[in-house]
């Protein structure tokens, strides 16, 4: 729809403001600007006596109250898009935030700050200064030149399967979603390359979203060979010149191929054909601060609102993809050949840990954060397959599957976990009060003295480090060169890439770290993968808990073995081989994914339903639980006057946290599940968690991943 707007005395409009906690702001438009304006435009907007970046979005109605002007237009700086503005509306409905909270998603960072336009228009007038608009510094001279030069590789040839999927892929109709499921190494890339192209050749754009930072200075290699002009790369390890140049190529139009992390499927790209999430299964697409968005859910949405495409990528596809192909919402494409006709060896240790004292929780269960093998982490077993593969001149891969915050109870003589009888899940232990507690059903029980499998003891706390694990290695086995890839490199680029280049080179032999080494990288030269306590993603609290281990163990095989050597994964389990733990080093995805929706259908958990978590915390917590009580009670009331019966939508708790304090504040949570039909608005309407009583202390997250 065109934006059409007559000047009349006093005219008024609508404007979003990062980061406020309202919908949207009326403010009066000065004469002088109101020529300027049209929506999407970015303005200087005084609020509570700062001045503030938002968004014009049209006119409206002379309010009864007093309007201030806002005071001025963001100069040389192209407007949110029409397109983009439609998305985050999206957002704003379906995960129930304000638009003040969600507009920001609309561009980095830079684009909020007053200071950061007022630098830039500085740099432009120093610029205009100095040259002539026709002539380029010697710097811009070369950058063109070097652009002009840069030679695009030509595309491999497709074998019959990846051609057969690419065209299968193609065929479909716009603002359609295909779940391409192929195994690990089986070219899924390739296809990806060859869309792009094809949309290119169009005269339309691609976004290609990954998981994670670390996946993009591979993936960006991979694009640019090909596309060496028309690529754009968004993630936040660039620094603020660097995204800012990025982003503006994307919104001009000049990079037609963006490929970025979980943000950029935001990102200002017109025209577009395709929007590509690879390893669509992984939770780091999905946001945990408000609002709580999932990228691929997201991505879906923007190519049904933009009559694109939209092209889901796994060896090990999300149980809500797998459903959403199975009920024919989405189209399911697979690649079942791997390149390399190398095969992997599986050897599993299994091995009983030594439990340590260190003092404990009441009635005489052991806490341990160490256990060992002979004084160490890894088996010996595992130690020789690490100084054999040093030898032949191979490298490997350590991964430790460690989830978050969670502790839970191990017996040191059969190695099971302490469970909820009601659910599928291991119990948190809690030191405070000496309790187990369910976060899913609310069941709660004192500790256990004894195991209730073998009447054991020998209860143990788990935990490791990956610090520990390169520690001893470097120990254990002489003269191997050892280095890290966790979050604490993370924050810096420069550093992430120093460390995978130098694994790339051969300098580094061994790369330890967490769940990020499982993510879709490729070194040939890898033909050891070693995944230590398989366990430890198990038994968490949570029902999602098989599905993220299958999926790991899945991956971190795959990164074994991949070009013209043999690879072997050798994985330490502290008991009793676990059936997930068998189907994964089966790579039977199918068999476990249809196994695993049985069980969601048992539980009625997603994607069998539809779940919304509320999260509410206070530094005093009594008030926190009254507030809790009345939001509940606020919730329930609203629920039967819709109509909703038990049947339709259940609700548990309130109920602490697992990280019960954080930060000073103590935090209780809220979780409804309910029909999949039911609109989030409907469970959580819009005028009970607007009260100006709950501003401030809740975050509502529809569709969580962590309940922590």
């Amino acid at each position: 729809m065109g934006f059409e707007m007559t000047r009349e005395e006093n005219v008024y409009g609508l404007f979003a403001v990062a980061n406020a906690t309202s919908h949207e702001l009326t403010y009066l438009i000065p004469e002088h600007l109101f020529a300027q304006l049209t929506p999407g435009r970015l303005c200087f907007l005084p609020v509570q006596g700062r001045t503030l970046v938002g968004v014009f979005l049209n006119v409206c109605a002379k309010p009864e109250f007093t309007c201030r002007p806002i005071l001025g237009v963001v100069d040389q700086c192209p407007v949110i898009k029409s397109n983009v503005l439609e998305l985050i509306r999206w957002v704003c409905g379906y995960y129930l935030s304000p638009l003040g909270r969600a507009i920001h998603l609309a561009g980095p960072g830079f684009l909020w700050s007053p200071t950061a336009h007022e630098k830039r228009q500085r740099r432009i007038e120093k610029k205009e200064r100095r040259q002539q608009e026709v002539e380029k510094s010697s710097l811009e001279a070369e950058e063109l030149a070097q652009s002009n030069t840069a030679i695009a590789l030509p595309l491999k040839t497709l074998n019959s399967e990846q051609n057969s999927a690419l065209q299968a892929i193609a065929s479909t109709e716009v603002g359609h979603t295909t779940l391409l499921q192929g195994v690990t190494g089986s070219g899924k890339t390739e296809v990806y390359l060859h869309l792009v192209a094809d949309a290119l050749s169009r005269g339309q754009a691609s976004l290609i979203l990954v998981p994670e930072i670390a996946l993009t200075p591979q993936m960006c290699d991979r694009f640019r060979a090909h596309f060496p002009t028309d690529l754009a790369v968004l993630h936040s390890g660039l620094t603020p010149v660097e995204h800012e140049r990025e982003w503006f190529r994307v919104a001009e139009g000049k990079a037609k191929v963006v490929l970025g992390v979980r943000s950029a499927v935001f990102a200002p790209v017109g025209n577009l054909a395709w929007i590509i999430v690879d390893e669509e299964h992984e939770q780091s697409y999905k946001c945990e601060e408000f609002p709580c968005y999932h990228a691929r859910d997201v991505a879906v949405k923007r190519t049904q609102l933009e009559s694109a495409r939209c092209l889901l990528g796994s060896a090990t596809p999300s149980l809500e993809s797998y459903s959403n192909a199975k009920k024919q919402r989405y189209s399911h494409v697979h690649l079942q050949s791997k390149h390399s006709r190398q095969t992997t060896q599986v050897e599993i240790f299994q091995f009983r840990p030594k439990i340590h004292s260190t003092g404990g929780l009441k009635r005489g269960v052991v806490r341990s954060s160490q256990f060992s093998f002979d004084g160490h982490i890894i088996a010996p077993g595992i130690v020789d397959l690490l100084s054999q593969t040093h030898t032949k001149g191979e490298q490997s891969m350590v991964i430790l599957n460690r989830r978050g915050f969670a502790q839970f109870a191990l017996c040191g003589d059969c190695g099971e976990a302490l469970r909820c009888p009601h659910c599928s899940v291991s119990t948190t232990l809690h030191a405070r009060g000496a309790r187990e507690l369910c976060h899913y059903c609310g069941f709660s029980r004192t500790t256990l003295e004894c195991c209730p499998a073998c009447g054991s003891s020998k209860l143990v706390h788990m935990g490791l480090g990956t610090q520990n694990m390169e520690q001893e290695l470097v120990e254990r086995v002489p003269g191997l060169v050892v280095d890290r890839l966790d979050r604490d490199v993370l924050t810096s680029q420069t550093r992430l890439s120093s460390i995978l280049s130098k694994f790339r080179s051969g300098e580094t032999q061994c790369l330890v770290g967490t769940q990020m080494l499982s993510k879709g990288h490729d070194f040939p030269k890898v033909t050891l993968v070693v995944i230590l306590n398989v366990e430890d993603g198990l038994f968490v609290p949570d029902y999602r808990a098989a599905e993220r281990t299958f999926q790991l163990l899945c991956q971190a095989a795959g990164r074994s073995g991949r070009a013209h050597l043999p690879g072997i994964v050798a994985v330490q389990s502290l008991g009793a081989s676990h059936p997930v733990v068998n189907l994964a080093l089966e790579s039977a995805v199918d068999r476990f994914l249809t196994d695993e929706l049985k069980m969601r259908e048992l539980g009625w958990h997603p994607p069998v339903c539809r779940q919304i978590l509320i999260e509410m915390q206070h530094s005093n917590e009594v008030q926190l639980m009254q507030q809790a009580s009345v939001l509940q009670k606020a919730l329930t009331e609203a629920w039967q006057s819709h109509n909703l019966s038990p049947k339709d939508v259940r609700l548990t708790g309130p109920m602490p946290a697992v990280l019960a304090k954080l930060k000073g504040n103590h935090r209780v949570h809220l979780v409804i599940a309910a029909r999949k039909d039911i609109h989030p608005g409907k469970l959580v309407p819009r005028e009970i968690v607007g009260r100006k009583e709950f501003q401030h202390l809740l975050k509502v997250d529809v569709d969580p991943f962590s309940f922590m």
